[in-house]
């Protein structure tokens, strides 16, 4: 057998989109306060609300998964604030998506949570149900954390069971990136959106006319998107042991690899497509990729040149898998001791014009809707792309799926596991749908007792 690398586990700010949850209050705009005035109103109380109440020096620890452009400007940020708030100190700690979850998750085994913490929406049920996040909702009631300039349905996507405990950092989509170069040579137009056999007649000829290879995305993503392509969530799926969008999923992954245009696995193995830096359209070893959108300025500022973005695959002109979801929230700890000042912290990340010019929405369009339309005619050209793909996705978004349920990660790592199989040639398409299921749908129903 040959060596595995197994994985371990807006368009609603340019139209209030309807994202899952259940709801907090939120304040209501005052449409009669000019841009101008709105924004330095947000720009003040932010810095005023990050000032602690007491001289007393206060220690806040943040982690957060991402790549090195994230790294540079949170970092930065958190220098901001310490200077304007010098009786706080903020200690970091980063990693990549691969591994941040197993740290967290031994962190929390631990009781040693960090203060703030970077949370994803598949992942805040699990956190919230097991007691290790704290209740925003009394720091939005009382201000500290301002969300009278953030759509209600933001709030309600961090929410459950009518109380907040994520606030979202930014919206977000899920796109097809692709290297225009590479495209323009090729001589083929792609699509708005194509469908998946669009996807793989596409990737023959560009194939044929420049010899770069495509990139499938046999990972969770991709199968999530498939069943909603197909009208389904594939959690509901697996809990009732349906194979329907497996099979299709496991069909494609097995399609493309047998194509003469797709990536080697051994190839795709190495470079590690969960590392931005590493992705193989980086170097050209692939014209295409699947990333969210919060992630495409990373992505083209390791890749040194020009990207296109363009909606993920569906099975149809006339299926529909797109959706606007939150690039990630901040939570914190319930076993923090300094909640209040982690709210004024991230009060201040969220509502401060300054920290969001520094982070220039590398965590997916701003939530706060004055903020965006601050640093909107600010952004360079590759970040504007971001702000136009989102609100084209919005007008044709679908409603997202809820928040996935717990048991998502060991299902990740088995997706991760059997496609790799598939690549291989070691299994079927059929043969993976018929043992993934009912081996997904015991992690879940594990997980849920």
């Amino acid at each position: 057998m040959r060596k595995r690398l197994l994985a371990t586990s807006l368009a609603a700010l340019i139209a209030a989109t309807s994202l899952a949850g259940c709801g907090s209050k939120t304040e209501k705009v005052d449409t009669a306060t000019t841009a101008a005035e709105a924004t330095e109103a947000a720009t003040t109380k932010a810095d005023d609300g990050a000032k602690t109440a007491s001289g007393d020096k206060v220690s806040l620890n943040i982690c957060w998964w991402g790549n090195q452009t994230r790294n540079d400007v949170t970092k930065k940020a958190a220098d901001l604030y310490m200077s304007k708030n010098p009786n706080v100190e903020i200690k970091v700690e980063f990693t990549d998506w691969g591994g941040y979850w197993d740290k967290l998750s031994a962190m929390a085994a631990g009781g040693n949570l960090p203060d703030i913490i970077q949370m994803d929406y598949s992942y805040l049920n699990q956190y919230q149900k097991s007691g290790q996040l704290a209740n925003l909702s009394e720091f939005i009631s009382s201000g500290i954390i301002d969300t009278s300039k953030i759509p209600a349905s933001i709030i309600e996507s961090g929410s459950i069971d009518g109380n907040c405990y994520a606030l979202s950092l930014g919206s977000n989509a899920p796109l097809m990136v692709y290297d225009k170069a590479i495209v323009e040579k090729a001589g083929v137009t792609i699509p708005e959106q194509m469908t998946y056999d669009e996807l793989y007649d596409i990737s023959k000829t560009i194939y044929e006319k420049t010899g770069v290879k495509t990139v499938y995305d046999g990972w969770i993503n991709m199968l999530q998107m498939t069943a909603r392509a197909n009208g389904s969530h594939i959690f509901d799926e697996l809990m009732a042991g349906k194979e329907d969008s497996t099979k299709i999923h496991f069909a494609n992954v097995e399609k493309f690899q047998k194509a003469e245009f797709s990536i080697a696995p051994d190839i795709l193995v190495e470079k590690n497509p969960d590392n931005i830096e590493t992705k193989p359209i980086v170097d050209e070893t692939t014209w295409n990729d699947f990333p969210y959108s919060n992630q495409f300025i990373s992505l083209s500022n390791a890749a040194g040149r020009e990207l296109e973005v363009t909606m993920n695959p569906v099975l149809t002109k006339d299926s529909q898998n797109m959706y606007l979801k939150p690039s990630q929230f901040f939570s914190i700890a319930e076993t923090s001791k300094n909640k209040e000042e982690a709210a004024k912290f991230i009060d201040w990340f969220t509502n401060s014009v300054e920290c969001n010019e520094i982070l220039m929405a590398e965590r997916g369009i701003p939530v706060n809707t004055e903020v965006a339309d601050a640093i909107k005619p600010k952004v360079d050209a590759v970040a504007q792309k971001v702000f136009d793909y989102v609100a084209k996705v919005a007008e044709i978004a679908v409603p997202i799926d809820a928040p996935d349920p717990a048991g998502k990660g060991e299902v990740e790592a088995l997706t991760k596991s059997v496609v790799e199989a598939i690549r291989y040639g070691d299994t079927t398409a059929d043969e993976a749908a018929a043992s993934f299921v009912p081996e997904a749908k015991k992690i879940l129903e594990e997980a849920a007792k």
